[in-house]
């Protein structure tokens, strides 16, 4: 997804890598170092991670201008690697209640990076990707996931129609967020299921929509808005989906 050097920023990010030492290279810390970023120096060092002391005028450069909280981290691979369809699927099926994210046309780094953080807070066991038109896992992505993109499993694929066709051949219902769909607190959602999120500009493509088992929507209040961004959508339709694993609180079921 992203070439070269894989570089991770921010106090947040560089601490989530560091749970996994072994695929952190060195990090580079700020020589005037205060509260958080003097703990990222003391786990580096624990886990035996390099640590590099530089001025700041050497994190901008690292981190291209972005905001990097006075340190930035390398991985140990050079890159940030995506899984494949199958092994994403494999590791869902293995869990209690499968949950996955399909990303249709997200191609806002912050947007895809807070999908992400949602994605691990609420239980989903991967996000499957387009290879087209679809940001990519660089450092503003990562950044905007606070670290969780280094732990969630993203699967890049060339067509997410062709996706849906083993998905649905392992067992998952496929539900797609539009605005014409079923109230999602109206339906069964405790079933492995591939949750599909369209981008900012046109949601989820329509033909892509309708090869999905079910069309899921967000009951809004009616003040004049028809649609909200995309990484929101994504965060009330997952916790959506927690809350009636949790609770058993839906409506009903809808069959294929």
């Amino acid at each position: 997804m992203t070439e070269g050097k894989s570089l991770v920023y921010g106090v947040q990010p560089v601490m989530e890598a560091l749970r996994d030492p072994s695929q952190v290279e060195r990090v580079h810390l700020s020589r005037q170092r205060t509260g958080a970023t003097l703990d990222i120096e003391r786990a580096a060092k624990s886990a035996g991670v390099r640590l590099r002391l530089v001025p700041r005028e050497a994190l901008e450069r690292l981190a291209g201008g972005q905001r990097h909280q006075g340190v930035v981290a390398e991985l140990r691979s050079g890159r940030i690697e995506p899984s494949t369809l199958e092994d994403v699927i494999s590791r869902a099926r293995a869990a209690p209640s499968p949950l996955l994210v399909l990303l249709d046309g997200i191609q806002d780094p912050g947007n895809l990076g807070a999908i992400l953080r949602s994605a691990y807070a609420l239980g989903a066991h991967g996000v499957v990707v387009p290879q087209d038109r679809s940001a990519g896992l660089g450092p503003a992505a990562v950044k905007a996931s606070a670290g969780a993109a280094l732990h969630v499993p993203v699967a890049q694929v060339v067509n997410l129609k062709h996706a849906l066709e083993p998905l649905t051949a392992s067992g998952f219902w496929t539900a797609a967020a539009v605005m014409d769909g079923e109230p999602a607190p109206s339906v069964d959602l405790d079933r492995p299921l591939a949750l599909v999120v369209g981008g900012e500009a046109k949601g989820v493509r329509p033909s892509l929509a309708r090869r999905c088992d079910i069309r899921l929507s967000i009951p809004m209040a009616e003040r004049g808005f028809d649609s909200l961004n995309a990484s929101v959508a994504a965060g009330i339709l997952l916790y959506e989906v927690g809350r009636q694993r949790r609770f058993g609180l839906s409506a009903k079921r809808v069959d294929r």
